[in-house]
């Protein structure tokens, strides 16, 4: 039981420390896609356009990550 316990312990603080790495990863993303749209919008479609899409590709792999750590976390139930 003792064991079992660490082991669930273990994977819950790798859960947590992938959500608090996505959520830090996150936050910077939504500058990167507000500067995107800003300079989209101001004429500079080009330079604004690779922005968004680094961003939207940046979003799905952080999303991507987090439904991986919370399948793993949901594994052990």
């Amino acid at each position: 039981m003792n064991a079992e316990k660490k082991e669930n312990l273990e994977k819950k603080r790798a859960y947590k420390k992938v959500v608090d790495q996505n959520k830090k990863i996150n936050k910077i993303n939504l500058v990167v896609l507000a500067v995107g749209l800003l300079l989209t919008v101001l004429g500079m479609e080009k330079v604004g356009s690779y922005l968004l899409w680094v961003g939207i590709f940046v979003l799905f792999i952080t999303s991507i990550s987090s439904i991986f750590a919370s399948g793993s976390l949901r594994k052990q139930r």
